[in-house]
């Protein structure tokens, strides 16, 4: 057992029949792009997306986000012994993958309005999926700990599940059905259940705190910089976008991203998981001198934020790549 990944599968999880009924792994990718993957053709594929291809908000993607896709199809193809777990309703399920190809075939698209009429899914073989633990228990999300569905679900497509708190040793056993105490125990687990006990209604995870911290920041921006003059002319910043619409715009990014920083890859951390300040997921406009909409706002880390200020993203983009390769 090597990698623990936590996934969806398909837009909405539209996919998990087909994976649950075939003992597979699944993603799917548009007919246009798709020939650039198959090429092992990434910048071609990322140019194609971005011209032609939507998100699931029905917007272009980024580039940073069409490369993600065509990384997704690579760890898809390469994952082998790899743990995989998927939250359906109120059971966890997981699965192992195996060594077998991947099998590509067009399919009616879910959403032919956005993808077309035709969509490639590839699917990878995998164990059977079962919603037991090693002993034989039924693997409940309304039995986990609090802190665990904080960590063992995702919005995006999938994701591997780090370990830098020990989150993928704590699926490895919760699926084995070994005793989880040395992490309930630990003030992270145990201030999270307090939390849980305290309040007798919904507990908001670390990413849903961070992205109403970010909607609260980017409205008191735009109340405070509409163009006023006081000592300076302060530039202009405006939204249509209500604290709602915000948020669950954040949260989608966040999903898109894999939880990773729109220009760095770094790891975003989230309110009240991160202990380096520095790391704490912000809201970025791509063209500073644009407004706070859909199309033109990304997630980053904070020190990123900081650094790119006023300046343009793709001078940005290419001087964190020059140290990226001086590393």
């Amino acid at each position: 057992m090597d990698r623990v990944y936590i996934s969806n599968f398909g837009q909405g999880n539209t996919l998990w029949p087909q994976c649950l009924a075939h003992s597979t792994l699944a993603t799917f990718d548009v007919v246009g792009a798709h020939e650039f993957w198959q090429s092992g053709d990434r910048e071609g594929y990322i140019q194609w997306s971005v011209a032609h291809a939507l998100t699931a908000l029905g917007l272009p993607p980024t580039k940073p986000t069409a490369g993600r896709w065509f990384n997704l199809m690579e760890e898809l193809r390469d994952t082998n012994g790899d743990l995989w777990l998927s939250r359906q309703g109120d059971a966890l399920w997981w699965t192992m993958s195996l060594p077998t190809g991947l099998t590509e075939t067009l399919q009616d698209a879910d959403r032919p309005e956005r993808d077309g009429p035709k969509v490639w899914v590839l699917e990878k073989p995998c164990q059977p999926w079962s919603d037991r633990d090693g002993a034989g228990r039924p693997l409940r999300w309304s039995a986990l700990h609090p802190k665990a569905r904080d960590f063992l679900a995702t919005e995006a497509t999938f994701q591997q599940l780090s370990n830098d708190r020990g989150y993928a040793d704590y699926g490895r056993a919760l699926i084995a059905g070994e005793p989880l105490d040395r992490w309930h125990t630990l003030p992270l687990f145990a201030g999270k259940a307090a939390e849980a006990k305290r309040m007798s209604g919904r507990i908001f995870s670390p990413k849903e705190k961070s992205a109403a911290e970010m909607a609260n920041t980017m409205l008191t921006t735009v109340a405070q910089a509409n163009g006023q003059t006081v000592e300076r002319r302060m530039k202009e910043k405006q939204t249509n976008l209500s604290r709602e619409e915000c948020e669950a715009l954040i949260l989608r990014l966040m999903g898109e991203q894999e939880d990773r920083c729109a220009l760095t890859g770094l790891p975003l951390g989230y309110r009240g998981e991160c202990e380096d300040d520095q790391m704490l997921a912000s809201l970025d406009r791509i063209d500073s001198a644009g407004h706070y909409t859909p199309d033109n706002v990304q997630v980053v880390c904070r020190f990123i934020n900081r650094w790119k200020g006023a300046d343009d993203d793709q001078l940005a983009r290419r001087l964190i790549r020059a140290i990226q390769a001086a590393e």
